[in-house]
């Protein structure tokens, strides 16, 4: 036992005296960070995501071309868009050009006779071709917008009717023939009342046992780093451990580690040594990066001994992992190369580039069975929905299985190697 510890403090006095690629390393998830608040942050901690740029072409010119931007200025749909009149087709060009809006809207001359003449009347819209989610999203609320505006139009013929008669006479209208418009469009905006109960519409989500928490990132900056930063301190781990394991292969291939063996400290304290400095260096780097989000990005570290668990059973595998990479490799390039392609596989199918909550069902299933998946999930699942140690209940033993299994194959490999 005193073997292994002095074999694993060996190694990370060598790595605080030489700490230049683990502190780089460090800094990759702290740059994400930083980088992903700056674009979606603000707006994400208040709740909405960022809004989509529509411009607005009226060609028209008329009382209905005038009220059709109120469908993305005012009203519910206000907080998801941002509207934008231009001159022409060739600013609306130039600002797609930049990336500077989603899409056009565009209402072409004889829209409103046209609607008075009870003929086809269409909106032209274009896409900007360099993005795909905003004119999708765009295209979904004008859809939707043309739906109940057809449904409104059907239902207001005969007043519309009336004033298209009143234009063509070219005459005031009297009071009998107001009253009678006013009261037509009365009608049939009465006939879709029913649609006024949509803005009234809320949804609540409970995750069970916990009747407090609510979905989404909430009010509190702090709550979108609860959710983003554990993914990227997974994601950092990983390659991390990857670095530290690289070290004691170089030890191998320089036969440092053969003259240990040689010495009366048998294989497997040489082996445990290894363990031992991969995990406390782990976990030490992942209490830094916890204190590093508590100080800098303000995220509450609440139950620490539930984070230290899920932190542990990680490092577990994360260490073994590397440890069994290198064991199997000839060669620090071709041990990198592996490990650096397993860890973006992890990575991908985990969630942490891409929330697993917007993978397909099937995808979800596997992200929750990962370890990578697992510990993030088990992250967030104490920082931002206040889960206790005994609610993390399959996350947590998904993650300590991983560890577990991956830590005794990679050791076994390893002390089989050292007595070959």
């Amino acid at each position: 036992m005193r073997a292994t510890f002095i074999v694993a403090a060996h190694q990370l006095r060598r790595v605080v005296r030489n700490p230049g690629l683990i502190l780089l390393l460090l800094a990759i998830p702290l740059t994400l960070a930083v980088m992903e608040y700056g674009a979606f942050g603000r707006s994400a901690a208040e709740g909405k995501l960022p809004p989509v740029k529509v411009l607005f072409l009226d060609e028209d010119d008329t009382v209905v071309s005038g009220f059709l931007p109120q469908v993305f200025s005012g009203g519910p749909a206000k907080d998801f868009f941002e509207l934008a009149q231009v001159p022409d087709k060739q600013e609306a060009a130039r600002l797609f050009t930049r990336n500077q809006a989603a899409a056009l809207i565009v209402v072409p001359r004889g829209f409103q006779d046209a609607l008075l003449a009870n003929r086809p009347a269409e909106l032209v819209f274009y896409r900007n071709p360099i993005q795909s989610i905003g004119p999708d999203i765009v295209a979904s609320m004008l859809q939707m917008t043309t739906l109940i505006g057809n449904g409104l139009y059907a239902k207001a013929l005969e007043p519309i009717r009336q004033v298209k008669a009143l234009l063509d006479a070219g005459r005031d209208p009297t009071s009998a023939e107001v009253a009678a418009i006013s009261q037509g469009f009365f009608e049939a905006g009465r006939r879709l009342q029913g649609l006024d109960a949509l803005t009234n519409l809320r949804i609540g989500v409970q995750r069970p046992g916990d009747t407090q928490a609510r979905t989404g990132f909430g009010s509190d900056p702090a709550q979108f780093f609860a959710y983003v930063f554990p993914g990227l301190v997974v994601f950092a781990l990983m390659f991390i451990a990857q670095a530290l394991a690289i070290r004691l292969l170089r030890d191998r291939l320089k036969g440092l580690q053969r003259r240990i063996v040689m010495t009366p400290v048998s294989p497997l304290a040489v082996v445990l040594g290894g363990v031992t400095y991969l995990v406390v260096g782990l976990l030490v780097l992942l209490v830094f990066l916890g204190v590093i989000g508590g100080l800098v990005f303000r995220i509450p570290l609440r139950d620490p001994l539930s984070l230290l668990a899920i932190g542990l059973g990680f490092a577990l595998f994360a260490a073994g992992l590397h440890l069994l990479s290198i064991s199997l490799s000839k060669s620090d390039r071709s041990a990198g190369f592996v490990g650096s392609v397993v860890v973006l596989v992890l990575s991908l199918l985990g969630g942490t580039f891409v929330p697993a909550e917007q993978y397909p069902p099937f995808l979800q299933r596997v992200a929750a069975i990962v370890p990578n998946g697992a510990a993030q999930q088990g992250f967030i699942d104490v920082l931002v929905h206040k889960m206790p140690l005994v609610g993390l209940g399959p996350g947590l033993g998904v993650v300590w299985a991983w560890g577990i299994v991956t830590m005794a194959l990679a050791v076994f490999v390893e002390r089989r190697r050292l007595r070959a």
